[in-house]
């Protein structure tokens, strides 16, 4: 399959200017290995740049990889996408997603395909599926977007609501790229979106959660 990656671009124009494209993969790359970056825009263009890896956060059952990117770069891609810089200040660009050279996707295993409701940071869904960490697939304008998330399931207590309730949660920088790209309006009540949901092949120890409070 041919997925992009959430990310995100920071800018930080203070004395010493720095630059950092983040991503949220599910592989630990080494700190300080030089790796080059494929960074999409909603219109089709790609721009290739060589980062370092500066750091790298563990999270449940994936990692985000902060790559240093060349100033010069970063300016580009802040002017191909319309964004000011902020002199003395940080600017953040969502207008990209993004693919590591050599790179590749673990074993994935498709659990469901359909369109379901976005509503605040949930998407809405009950899938007999235990909770936990999962993939999902969003299509930005036929561009297969793929980041990790949590779903969440528990009981109804009001009988007359049906079965179950389930939701998968939506990282913010995902929802900020939905609205760069035109795909979901930021405070918008709903929109229906089309998704496809993975899981790990061999997932990785998972912390079991319920999140009863959020999907109330």
């Amino acid at each position: 399959m041919d997925w992009w990656l959430v990310a995100r671009v920071t800018l930080y124009a203070y004395r010493r200017r720095r630059a950092y494209a983040a991503v949220r993969t599910w592989t630990a790359l080494e700190a300080g290995a030089r790796r080059v970056l494929l960074l999409r825009g909603a219109d089709g263009a790609v721009f290739q740049v060589a980062g370092v890896v500066s750091r790298v956060e563990a999270r449940e059952a994936h990692h985000r990889v902060d790559f240093q990117i060349p100033w010069d770069a970063a300016l580009t891609l802040a002017a191909w996408a319309g964004k000011a810089v902020k002199e003395g200040g940080r600017s953040v660009l969502h207008s990209y997603v993004a693919r590591i050279k050599g790179v590749d996707p673990p074993p994935l295993k498709l659990i469901y395909s359909g369109y379901v409701p976005l509503r605040g940071t949930l998407i809405y869904k009950v899938l007999e599926t235990p909770p936990g960490s999962y993939f999902l697939e969003v299509s930005f304008g036929g561009v297969p977007v793929l980041f990790p998330t949590k779903y969440y399931r528990y009981p109804r207590r009001d009988r007359e609501a049906g079965g179950d309730a389930g939701a998968f949660a939506v990282p913010l920088d995902a929802l900020r790229i939905f609205h760069a790209w035109g795909l979901h309006e930021l405070g918008a009540d709903y929109d229906y979106v089309h998704v496809r949901v993975w899981k790990l092949e061999a997932p990785a120890p998972q912390q079991v959660e319920t999140a009863e409070a959020l999907l109330l």
